[in-house]
């Protein structure tokens, strides 16, 4: 092998920072693993109306905590049980507990974008919550994603593509 070879090796390898090749991100403090993030987007591709990409269901997971945050103790909390009964009223029976992690977090989102439910004091309670939440608390979480699939943005709470500077667009 020449040295330039292993030097790009090496800088390849490096790219992912403190991931192995089989892990996908770390997610405060849980780490998401490669096999783990395909499983959940094919789960939920089965009865999504919008097709997931992994880079999507990562954004989700990163949002989790500060979602389960504000529900949590209100009338409108999702328990897991609760999220895996949905996923089969829709299609999904057994989902894995990463599958339920993103459902509930589009739960949550979905209950938060609907007029009727924001009535609700206890849906206004975990909106209330959640606006009080500035950048400075994304960037505390403990977030490393994978670089094949984008950077954590923590002005947008989700993961961004990237391309690496090796990959020109220019032919």
């Amino acid at each position: 092998m020449s040295a330039v070879a292993a030097v790009a090796g090496l800088t390849l390898l490096s790219a992912c920072g403190n991931l192995s090749a089989d892990e996908a991100a770390v997610i405060d403090g849980e780490t998401v693993g490669e096999d783990q993030l395909q499983e959940t987007t094919s789960e939920l591709n089965t009865i999504a109306a919008e097709p997931f990409t992994p880079p999507t269901v990562l954004s989700e997971l990163v949002r989790a905590p500060f979602l389960d945050d504000a529900f949590a103790g209100t009338s409108a909390e999702l328990t897991d049980e609760e999220v895996s009964q949905l996923l089969a009223d829709n299609g999904l029976d057994n989902p894995s507990t990463l599958t339920v992690d993103v459902a509930r977090t589009r739960q949550y989102q979905t209950l938060l974008q609907n007029p009727e439910a924001a009535q609700d004091s206890q849906v206004a309670k975990a909106a209330e919550k959640l606006q009080k939440i500035t950048v400075a608390d994304i960037e505390k979480l403990d977030v490393e994603i994978n670089p094949r699939y984008g950077s954590f943005d923590p002005q947008t709470a989700s993961i961004v593509p990237e391309n690496p500077e090796w990959i020109s667009s220019e032919g």
